[in-house]
């Protein structure tokens, strides 16, 4: 146990605290995990905590003011050893292993924890044997999550799903995610279209390509959307191993930097999310922070983020017919699509970065 205490309006000063942030992506990899992780280390560095970082990536994009360990992800077996060799080695000088997933990260935290009796604490943002379908990942995200002192998760949705392995409710903190902060664009709707090179009403979708974020939904449905507006086109973002159908009203624009994203937000009309699953989705936060009106499937956290005809609508999942109805009630209706943004940038004034600083510390360190 430490003594420090934190408030959830001043900044936490350091008692000489010490933290290893384990994961397996961070920066220049894309993903809510890496920018989750560096942002975070950043604060608690700045904020006088001791900080090291240990990741699965040889790459690297900038200098940090800690270290960070990089474990090559060129060896598909030996990369698991390296990174516990070197994750036993930091946590000899620390006094809490933070790890960013239960498995890849999860695993040898619990080991280096163990052996040097060391606080664990996890990220947990989603169901990998699930997500994976692996059989195997189930025990072992199960055991790590039991000898766990601390669980931090993004929804309510996720907890129930921790709880459900066996996890004692206790030790299960829910801290919501924060959008990073980003300025509104100056250009218009039309001169962000014409930076990404896109024209019409945009229906914005963005997340991996794998078959439970619906994009395949979006896709079989477009033809009926256009038979009353053939002026929409559809936008998806993101890579992953789905294939799916393209036309020339389909735009699959592949991986984009982060910093990017604001823009395709700025030319979209709609932002999409009809997906099957979702622990607490980043990129609705980040539509209902840049003024985009959301549709969204009632799945997952969803619902803790978006309230029908509140701030957004929500729709079945694989649900075609209400996903096209509810896009075309959305186009149709401007004072509803201005309810909705102006509703979700009240909304989103809970989801502060400094919240989730203050209180992912005081969890940490109690």
């Amino acid at each position: 146990m430490f003594s420090n205490k934190y408030y959830t309006t001043e900044k936490a000063t350091s008692n000489g605290v010490k933290f290893i942030f384990a994961t397996g992506i961070f920066p220049p990899d894309i993903g809510g995990p890496a920018t989750y992780t560096e942002r975070l280390a950043i604060e608690f560095c700045q904020r006088g905590f001791g900080v090291s970082v240990i990741t699965y990536s040889s790459a690297k994009d900038k200098k940090y003011d800690f270290p960070v360990v990089r474990i090559s992800k060129k060896y598909p077996i030996l990369k698991y050893f390296l990174y516990l060799f070197n994750l036993l080695k930091l946590a000899k000088k620390c006094d809490v292993v933070y790890a960013q997933n239960v498995t890849s990260a999860g695993l040898p935290a619990l080991l280096a924890a163990k052996l040097f009796k060391k606080r664990l604490a996890l990220k947990i943002v989603g169901d990998a044997a699930w997500e994976q379908r692996k059989p195997y990942l189930k025990k072992i995200q199960e055991c790590v999550a039991k000898h766990a002192h601390q669980i931090i998760v993004p929804s309510l949705f996720l907890k129930k799903i921790i709880m459900g392995w066996g996890v004692s409710e206790n030790k299960i903190e829910i801290i919501y995610n924060a959008p990073e902060a980003v300025s509104q664009l100056t250009i218009s709707k039309d001169e962000a279209k014409e930076k990404i090179g896109i024209s019409g009403d945009i229906i914005l979708s963005i997340g991996r390509l794998v078959p439970w974020k619906g994009f395949a939904d979006l896709i079989a449905i477009l033809p009926d959307l256009l038979k009353t507006n053939p002026n929409f086109r559809l936008v998806i973002v993101g890579q992953g191993k789905e294939k799916l159908k393209s036309g020339n009203r389909v735009k699959l624009v592949g991986p984009v930097p982060h910093s990017q994203i604001p823009l395709y937000f700025q030319a979209a009309d709609v932002f999409v999310l009809s997906s099957g699953y979702e622990g607490l989705s980043h990129v609705i936060l980040e539509a209902m922070q840049l003024g985009v009106p959301v549709i969204a499937s009632r799945e997952g956290g969803n619902p803790e983020l978006i309230e029908d005809n509140f701030n957004g609508l929500l729709v079945e999942y694989s649900n075609q017919e209400q996903l096209k109805q509810a896009i075309l009630r959305l186009w149709q209706n401007k004072e509803l699509q201005e309810k909705f943004i102006q509703n979700s940038k009240e909304k989103i004034k809970d989801f502060t970065w400094e919240n989730l600083v203050n209180q992912t510390l005081a969890v940490l360190t109690s």
